[in-house]
């Protein structure tokens, strides 16, 4: 559904890291913001940029549910899932894509007026080597995995979209650190335009399945290029060419993987469902259920854009004073937000199913219930997640990641004989709650280490 997952929770304690890179020969302002902004002003700028990021992420929902439901309508259950399955190995493949993160660069970015081309330029290079290397490896086990011709063909179509997002973002996180999220919402929305497009043209002219999946290629392409236009004032491509090098490219590598593996981890870990259900069930009940998951992505997308808000300004503080009572006051506003989606999903979900996808798709209606019902646990965990990238504790959380993946794999291939679809949140349910306990097993045995603040 949608072709970009952010990851705001890893913020923290990458921001910290991003502190210890070398200058090189970039000249950060010795005064950057000297100059004093009267605080209206700030305040509206402020929210000015999120109205701009809520829009973009209400776009790529409104977009992606759109399309995901024509192709539902168009070609039924069963292509629906060849999709749903494509998209889950995209998502996949961006998240191991994401050598160097916005979270290493931002804080950097933020205080640099002079040297950005170059930085630009040599974290363009690492992102394009992760992104290609992460197709690749995608691609090899869709061959070994899928054993349906039509879904392989369109999960191969749909990597080809890899180096055209993740390398193109760092342009996004560019005009974030100048406090600009108009710019890429406005880049993004193209994009988004053109596979609706591109979508609607192949199904008014029966064009078969693989066409359709080429328009996730084309909405990567409108993006980048016009991501690369917003940034190239900055300086013309030949500069940007010849300030690339290997040092500071390797040097902005070594300080983006630190979280790499738990934050990819994490990234698949929500779409094993999709990935382990997609070569075990029928097509049909497949199809089925992972349209009833799409929605379910949705709602977890609140889960992670209202973590990412309470963090700064309520976990931060509370983690950093232990102040026990607001951290479990936290957790529990995250617990009844959950519980509002699975009340909606009760009493709405038969009537989202056919709004969305159609009649023949309302039989997914309690796989929702049950995908917000597993929901309830991913807004808890924004809590758990602070509290590991915020204390810069990697290991453990590739650890919860790692124990997570495997136990949630482990329920969906026993208990699918039995459950059908259903081991797939079962699976996601129990796993995330073995993650929690192999977190606090690898912070109880880790050093303790002070929290500490993201730098101004």
């Amino acid at each position: 559904m949608d072709t970009r997952q952010v990851e705001p929770e890893a913020l923290p304690a990458q921001a910290l890291a991003a502190e210890a890179l070398p200058a090189f020969d970039d000249a950060p302002a010795g005064g950057a913001h000297v100059h004093a902004t009267p605080a209206a002003w700030a305040r509206a700028a402020a929210a000015r940029n999120f109205i701009w990021l809520m829009l973009d992420k209400a776009l790529g929902i409104f977009f992606g549910l759109a399309v995901f439901g024509l192709i539902a309508r168009s070609f039924g259950s069963e292509a629906s899932g060849h999709f749903a399955y494509a998209l889950a190995l995209l998502q996949s493949a961006l998240g191991l894509s994401l050598v160097c993160s916005a979270a290493v660069l931002l804080p950097r970015i933020y205080r640099m007026r002079n040297g950005v081309a170059a930085t630009l330029a040599n974290v363009f290079i690492v992102r394009m080597i992760g992104s290609v290397l992460a197709a690749v490896g995608a691609a090899l086990f869709a061959l070994i995995v899928i054993a349906d011709t039509e879904r392989l063909r369109i999960a191969l179509l749909v990597l080809l979209a890899v180096p055209l997002i993740e390398p193109f973002y760092t342009a996004v996180v560019y005009w974030q650190s100048r406090n600009d999220n108009r710019r890429p919402t406005l880049c993004r929305a193209a994009g988004l335009m053109t596979r609706a497009v591109v979508v609607i043209i192949a199904i008014l002219l029966g064009a078969p399945l693989w066409v359709v999946a080429f328009a996730w290629v084309m909405e990567a392409a409108v993006s980048a290029t016009l991501l690369y236009s917003s940034v190239r004032p900055l300086a013309p491509l030949r500069v940007f060419i010849r300030r690339v090098s290997v040092q500071r490219s390797l040097t902005y590598m070594r300080f983006g993987v630190r979280f790499l593996l738990g934050l990819w981890l994490s990234n698949v870990f929500v779409r094993l469902d999709r990935l382990v259900l997609g070569g075990l069930l029928p097509a049909p009940e497949f199809g089925v259920y992972a349209s009833a998951m799409q929605l379910v992505d949705v709602w977890l997308q609140v889960a992670y854009l209202t973590g990412f808000a309470i963090g700064p300004v309520f976990l931060y503080k509370a983690l950093a004073s232990n102040d026990r009572w607001q951290i479990w006051r936290m957790t529990a506003l995250l617990a009844g937000l959950g519980c509002v989606g699975l009340l909606g999903a009760l009493l709405f979900g038969e009537l989202a199913m056919q709004l969305v996808f159609g009649q023949k798709f309302v039989a997914g209606a309690p796989y929702l219930i049950a995908g917000t019902a597993f929901g309830i646990l991913v807004f808890i965990d924004q809590v758990l997640n602070v509290r590991v990238t915020a204390g810069n504790r990697p290991l453990a959380l590739a650890v919860k990641w790692a124990v997570a993946c495997l136990c949630a794999v482990a329920v969906q291939a026993a208990a699918y004989h039995r459950l059908g679809a259903y081991a797939g949140p079962l699976g996601l349910a129990v796993g995330i709650v073995c993650g929690w306990l192999a977190q606090w097993a690898a912070l109880w045995a880790a050093p303790a280490q002070d929290f500490k603040r993201v730098p101004a």
